[in-house]
């Protein structure tokens, strides 16, 4: 995609861009309460440097800020009506934001479809409203969106925003709000780089396919994240995900696999899921990669956003601790849903030019174990020969700090590497009750790192992966 492509498309699409560059909101049943979710929201948006319009029937200003008691009264020219109130009145409130033409509502309540024949009535009202008067919605039953870059948050329940606030370059679009501000706030722990949630609600009218078209032109954003109970869009979402999935990943966790989750979800949305096998099949054609759960996804997301593809399937292990090195060659020569990983075979001048720097007792074929008694230079010198290694496509580096000789000076020497080199290097840590500190740490400097072995290896699969869908799909 061409930077004036890219730009003509952003263009061409002025609600979406509304959407998350606002320069004014509106926002239906604010109030000073920091219980109600209408408060939480106006008092959050006052750092986004947007131009506010609170709307309550009975107060003159909120937080200073000018309020209006009626809709009617708003100035013409506003991006978004952000909905706070319960769901019979929230109908009546989208109905009148779409005859002030504002030209994005986001619905909060639930209530709707998921709740039986009434809500679906409402829900019907609320795509009535989308198709005649000209409005867009996200939701209902949504979260709203969240861009920590812009101080842009809906958000009203705790969701680790303090922690996703240095940004990044991951869209995160989740049908569950719960499932995406949990996944998130626990991913902020190690580091996990946002540049934009969006919670999809009931998809009454905006869905999945609408933020898979706008993410794939949006130059800030390299990876796509979606957590789906249906997809409403169906062969129009894979077919756009075909395009897409050659310029940025897609990844999606697609709940309801099983007989008991299908049903869970129709509960849930008032949809129902689709048949697995077929989902699975579908999305390797397109070139979607697939996660299984909430961690799986932002691991993904993490790695894929942050490392090259892997050029191949073999992996060298570097660790100062040999029974890690053994367990993690044992997952690595475990095929797991298709995508084969191997032990590469080291060259006789790699094991030599090794063999030169780390102490006698150590071990210089793969895993490549330079025991708890080596210092900084053993390893950075050890990595640099496995990164010449032409027999070597993913390093994954296990980082201890436990022992004394090894320094947190490391992790700048690492980082250089991790930034620099075009082959992957993933990091797994563990240093008891310090592990997240670290990993955060080694985030904040580019260093792509996970507190186990099982998930380190799982995402050199990923990008193993990536490089065979780009390899099919004709990139």
């Amino acid at each position: 995609m061409t930077p004036a492509r890219r730009k003509q498309y952003m263009e061409d699409n002025p609600e979406l861009n509304r959407l998350f560059k606002p320069k004014s909101i509106a926002v239906i049943g604010a109030t000073e309460s920091g219980e109600k979710a209408g408060g939480i929201i106006f008092k959050g948006l006052l750092r986004s440097g947007c131009a506010l319009y609170p709307v309550h029937p009975h107060e003159k200003e909120i937080h200073g800020v000018k309020a209006y008691n009626r809709i009617e009264e708003l100035p013409d020219g506003i991006d978004i009506g952000i909905i706070t109130i319960t769901a019979d009145k929230a109908v009546v409130a989208a109905g009148k934001c779409a005859e002030k033409r504002i030209p994005y509502i986001i619905i909060l309540a639930g209530g709707f479809g998921e709740t039986g024949d009434e809500g679906r009535l409402m829900e019907e009202t609320l795509k009535g409203v989308a198709e005649n008067g000209g409005s867009r919605i996200l939701g209902p039953n949504s979260l709203g969106i969240f861009v920590p870059e812009r101080n842009l948050d809906t958000i009203f329940v705790e969701h680790g925003d303090r922690a996703l606030a240095g940004g990044g370059s991951v869209a995160f679009i989740t049908q569950s709000g719960s499932v995406g501000v949990e996944a998130l706030g626990l991913a902020s722990n190690t580091g996990f780089g946002l540049r934009a949630f969006v919670g999809l609600g009931n998809k009454c009218d905006l869905s999945e396919l609408d933020f898979l078209r706008y993410f794939r032109f949006e130059k800030e954003t390299n990876c796509l994240a979606f957590y789906l109970e249906d997809l409403s869009t169906g062969r129009d979402f894979l077919l756009e995900a075909a395009h897409v999935s050659v310029e940025k990943p897609v990844i999606v966790l697609k709940a309801g696999r099983t007989k008991a989750g299908s049903s869970a979800v129709s509960s849930h949305t008032g949809r129902l899921a689709g048949s697995d096998h077929v989902v699975s099949g579908a999305f390797r054609q397109f070139g979607i990669q697939r996660a299984m759960d909430d961690e799986e996804l932002c691991d993904a997301s993490k790695v894929l956003s942050s490392l090259p593809p892997a050029s191949g399937n073999r992996v060298a292990v570097l660790t100062p601790a040999g029974g890690y090195g053994v367990m993690c060659s044992d997952y690595i020569e475990s095929p797991q849903r298709g995508i084969t990983l191997k032990m590469a075979e080291l060259s006789n001048t790699t094991c030599r030019r090794i063999r030169q720097v780390v102490h006698p007792y150590a071990s210089v074929s793969n895993p490549v174990d330079v025991t708890a008694s080596a210092d900084n230079n053993m390893i950075i010198t050890s990595l640099d020969v496995l990164l010449d290694d032409a027999g070597v496509d993913i390093i994954v580096f296990i980082a201890f700090f436990a022992p004394r000789t090894i320094t947190d000076e490391l992790i700048d020497q690492l980082a250089v590497r991790t930034t620099q080199a075009e082959k992957p290097i993933i990091s797994f840590t563990q240093y008891g009750p310090f592990t997240d500190k670290y990993l955060r740490r080694m985030y904040q400097k580019g260093i792509i790192g996970f507190p186990s072995i099982t998930r380190t290896v799982r995402a050199a699969r990923f990008l193993v992966e990536r490089a065979e869908i780009l390899s099919y799909m004709g990139n």
